[in-house]
């Protein structure tokens, strides 16, 4: 008895402190693990002069960079035979490896700067600086022997256009733009080089990247290569014979046109290698850093001492005692900068001395998956499921009785590490996986399966109940497929997405996940309530799966809407089958049609376009036609609002005038948007602020009705000015529906908010998230599906903060807006959206702290896969950007709080809306 007291003690400790523990557990890979892979790797200062005795005959040098195109096509006489005749009769080549970081900015920075990535590198690479400290391009540009330009993409723009006495051409024209760009390249280089200005050169051509990603290497890639090859070939016969030439890559590519982590096809390039001092015919290896070592060599210009490379001296014909004092010299700056990473890292090595070139000693690639961060990863996960086990209210007693549930856990846990851990073998089966975890968590928690059991649905549900549950039909079917297909990885994906699809149809149409046995002779999967010192073991694995699916780290956030869907249309079928009135039909068809169109035309890569991003810009009218189209959406949402918002408790004159006023307002911001005219701007800013005042006013006096309708129209007209007339038209729809959504599944559920009814207090984890990423996806801000090898699978980039649209912080300074007004226009509708939506929700019975326990979940298990994300930046980049919004919706409850406490509505200040039992 003294043990059960103990242990409902410490249960119940946890799960009354459990934003505290998620904090504490939190803390540990974020600051051991974290802070490796979030800052910069520092680097030691100075230089080597060069050698007094050693000549260089070279006069100028051209570093001619090829985007996307791998030694399998460089070297290849059938592909490039232009190139590979210059490359015989005049060259040496270099076989060379890439960094395990494959995106177009980390490899261009390694080959110029000869300073390794750090693995934070790989979320920058649309916008990599420089590392800082000196490298040969710097060094070239203050001799004054010399004169520096750059030409082609904005990656070395990016790197080097605001360092001084170097010139630089930005000729990129879009990721769409196959020829346009270098075409331009190969105009500007040669006509460089006719004027006889520059004699030290970066030419970046593009174009075979860009047709990479959007066709794979087919035809069309083999038809850009072809056109390389006749560009290159003319730009390398225009450069004088006296000036040495380096022909390379910045990375490769799979047969699918993907770059950006370590897979071998992706790191392997080619350099091809001419000018005075070069021994023609010659070959060797290097690694892509050594490219930067060179180019000090054949300027006569001293050697960074972080210039992580080694000069292949095997493609050089200087004699043996030149090459000798050239070794030396290079092994002073390698000496430099090893001893300087030793010592950061508290290491001594007796091999490594100043005068004794040992190359083994030196660290040739960057550690960027650390081992010891791998450790802390599982001390984590074995921290969570511990901590997990006492917050469920376990007796340690019945472990042994129970072993198989905990076996499962373990195995689960290790499967989700594994798979984040071999994203090398395939990165779709981890996002697949994530689809699930979201597909679960709305499905179980909002299911409407059980509300409307009829006689002609039996068949349905008796199929669904076997689709869903039968687990045994899965396997047998999984290993069928493997026979057939021969590959794994298109039968995990392909059956993890069907059961995505199953799992979301029947949470509409199907069985009731908390209540089976009205289909079947089992138990339902949750008891009312366990025996005190007992656990009911489906209790345990319905709150271990949503632990589960909300640490898995890739969880994917547009799978969300899929179980919606089906919950949403149920819910119509019922009204029609109950005889609902259209005011309580309305709602659910406005939100089950933005749902529709939010699941269906945001797939990028399969359609061409994200129509839904297309739908945000049209918003933005640019003629009649798409002004007329803007002004019939916000006409439409006008409608809705009132509608909905108002429902009886006016006449239906009395809305159609409301919904006419406010029609007129949100159509004056869409003129004004037409019009751009910076005082027009001024005068609907002004009105909006006021609006904003009378609503916090007429909440401190506690007119709840005057204050929504104030802010409701405040930001309605904010996001219509600053968004468009799409976004306004969905935020205004979400923003007046939500909360009624949210009834009705309050009304049609057991509301006990106790840890024994884990789909209520799951539900009010899960509403407020799907709802704004339902919101979120209709803003354009989410990507869904693409087609791969194993068919059709999760966008790598799901949310993508770099198609986030700023026009709007244009309005009030159409000409020159200042950068902190663009920032502020453009987030404030975005951050007074999310917390009015989230408000309209808390106001119908809801408790937040669900919601934001979930959202801490999130960042959990994101930190604690960091471990295996500094090699694939990708990984890196959705564990980043999932943190990055979970904190937005902490950031939206806090801030809801904080409102209701300032106005004094006193929204919060209700008995414990969650039992200690809780969560």
């Amino acid at each position: 008895m003294e043990n059960q007291n103990s242990t409902n003690r410490i249960s119940t400790f946890l799960r009354k402190n459990s934003v505290f523990v998620i904090i504490a557990v939190m803390l540990v890979p974020l600051l051991y693990t974290g802070t490796y892979i979030y800052a910069n790797s520092p680097n030691p200062e100075g230089s080597i002069p060069y050698p007094s005795n050693v000549d260089s005959e070279s006069e100028g040098f051209v570093l001619i960079i090829l985007d996307g195109v791998g030694n399998d096509y460089l070297i290849n006489p059938e592909q490039m035979p232009k190139v590979n005749q210059h490359r015989d009769l005049k060259s040496a080549t270099l076989m060379v490896r890439t960094g395990p970081l494959t995106l177009s900015a980390t490899c261009v920075s390694e080959m110029m700067t000869g300073v390794p990535n750090s693995p934070i590198n790989g979320l920058r690479n649309f916008d990599l600086p420089h590392p800082g400290g000196e490298d040969p391009w710097l060094l070239a540009a203050d001799d004054p022997r010399y004169n520096v330009a750059m030409v082609g993409s904005y990656v070395m723009g990016n790197i080097y256009s605001d360092k001084s006495n170097i010139t630089f051409e930005n000729t990129f024209k879009g990721h769409s733009d196959y020829y346009e760009g270098d075409n331009e390249t190969l105009d500007i280089a040669k006509q460089w080089i006719k004027e006889e200005h520059f004699n030290v050169m970066a030419v970046h051509f593009s174009g075979p990247d860009k047709v990479g990603h959007s066709f794979g290497l087919g035809s069309e890639y083999d038809t850009k290569i072809s056109k390389i090859d006749d560009q290159v070939a003319e730009l390398v016969e225009e450069i004088p014979p006296s000036w040495s030439v380096v022909i390379t890559a910045d990375h490769g590519m799979t047969e699918f046109g993907i770059h950006g982590s370590a897979e071998e096809e992706t790191r392997n390039v080619a350099a091809i290698i001419s000018g005075p001092d070069i021994d023609i015919g010659a070959e060797a290896k290097s690694n892509q850093r050594d490219l930067s070592a060179i180019m000090p060599l054949i300027l006569e210009l001293p050697f960074p001492n972080q210039l992580h490379g080694r000069i292949p001296l095997e493609i050089f014909t200087h004699d043996q005692d030149e090459k000798e004092e050239i070794e030396n010299w290079n092994w002073k700056a390698a000496y430099q900068r090893q001893k300087f990473v030793n010592e950061l890292n508290g290491v001594e090595d007796s091999n490594l001395l100043p005068d004794e070139p040992n190359w083994d000693a030196i660290i040739i690639e960057g550690e960027f998956s650390r081992t010891s961060d791998k450790i802390v990863s599982l001390i984590v996960w074995i921290c969570i499921a511990v901590i997990f086990i006492l917050a469920s209210g376990l007796n340690f007693k019945y472990v042994h009785e129970n072993w198989n549930l905990l076996l499962g856990f373990g195995v689960i846990v290790s499967l989700f590490l594994m798979s984040h851990n071999f994203l090398s073998y395939s990165a779709m089966i981890p996002r697949a996986i994530g689809g699930l975890c979201a597909v679960f968590l709305v499905g179980y928690s909002l299911q409407t399966s059980g509300l409307n059991p009829k006689v002609n649905d039996s068949k349905i549900k008796a199929i669904m109940s076997f689709l869903t549950y039968n687990y045994k039909f899965w396997v047998i079917l999984s290993i069928s497929l493997l026979l057939l297909l021969q590959s794994l990885t298109q039968v995990v994906v392909s059956m993890l997405l069907s059961y995505s699809l199953v799992f979301s149809i029947n949470s509409g149409f199907g069985t009731d996940l908390n209540n089976r046995n009205h289909m079947s002779n089992e138990q339902p999967i949750v008891s009312k309530r366990a025996k005190v010192g007992t656990h009911d073991s489906n209790l345990v694995i319905i709150w271990g799966v949503a632990l589960l699916a909300f640490t898995f780290g890739s969880i994917r956030l547009w799978f969300a809407l899929i179980p919606l869907i089906f919950i949403l249309l149920s819910i119509i079928i019922r009204n029609l089958r109950r005889d609902a009135t259209d005011l309580e039909k309305l709602p659910v068809y406005a939100m089950f049609t933005l749902c529709l169109y939010a699941v269906l035309f945001v797939h990028r890569r399969i359609l061409g376009e994200n129509y839904v991003l297309e739908a945000v810009k049209i918003g933005w009218p640019e003629n009649l036609v798409t002004l007329t189209l803007s002004a019939i959406l916000l006409c439409i949402s006008s409608g809705v609002a009132v509608f909905v918002v108002h429902g009886k408790t006016i006449s239906n004159k009395s809305k159609y005038a409301e919904s006419l006023k406010f029609a007129i307002c949100l159509n004056t911001c869409l003129i004004a948007v037409w019009l751009s005219n910076s005082i027009i701007d001024w005068l609907l800013i002004s009105a909006i602020g006021v609006f904003y005042l009378f609503a916090i006013f007429s909440k401190i006096k506690s007119n709840a009705l005057n204050a929504f309708r104030y802010s409701f129209l405040a930001l309605s007209m904010q996001m219509a000015l600053t968004w468009g007339a799409w976004a306004a038209f969905v935020t205004v729809i979400i923003l007046s529906c939500c909360n009624k959504i949210w009834k009705y599944f309050h009304d049609n559920m057991d509301t006990e908010k106790s840890f024994y009814n884990p789909r209520f207090i799951l539900s009010m984890a899960v509403f407020p998230w799907v709802i704004w990423i339902l919101w979120w996806t209709l803003l354009g801000q989410v990507n869904g599906l693409q087609t791969c090898f194993e068919g059709l699978c999760p966008h790598p980039r799901e949310l993508d903060p770099g198609s986030v649209l700023v026009r709007g912080g244009y309005v009030g300074f159409r000409e020159n807006p200042p950068l902190l007004w663009m920032i502020f226009m453009a987030s404030s509708p975005i951050i007074i959206s999310s917390c009015m939506i989230l408000y309209r929700i808390v106001e119908e019975e809801f408790s937040p702290r669900p919601y934001l326990i979930s959202q801490m979940l999130i960042i959990l298990g994101c930190v604690s896969i960091l471990a295996y994300s500094p090699k694939y930046p990708r990984l890196m980049f959705s564990l980043t950007w999932n943190v990055f919004f979970a904190l937005l919706q902490i950031l939206f409850i806090i801030l809801v709080i904080l409102f209701d406490k300032v106005v004094g509505s006193k929204l919060f200040n209700k008995p414990t809306l969650v039992s200690t039992e809780g969560i």
